[in-house]
């Protein structure tokens, strides 16, 4: 019988080379913004979808 070890760096996420150290460093800097208000987000998805489909 084999026993595989799996690395530390992939055992967070399959097929994504990060610690969880640098996961949660880079979890932290999106926490820090910018973000939209609601409205913001919405007048946004509406000139997105505008301009993808032609509304």
């Amino acid at each position: 019988m084999e026993v595989k070890t799996i690395c530390r760096k992939k055992k967070l996420f399959p097929g994504l080379d990060m610690t969880q150290k640098e996961f949660m460093a880079r979890v932290r800097k999106a926490e820090k913004g910018p973000f939209y208000t609601l409205d913001e987000f919405k007048q946004k998805m509406r000139e997105w979808k505008a301009q993808k489909y032609g509304l």
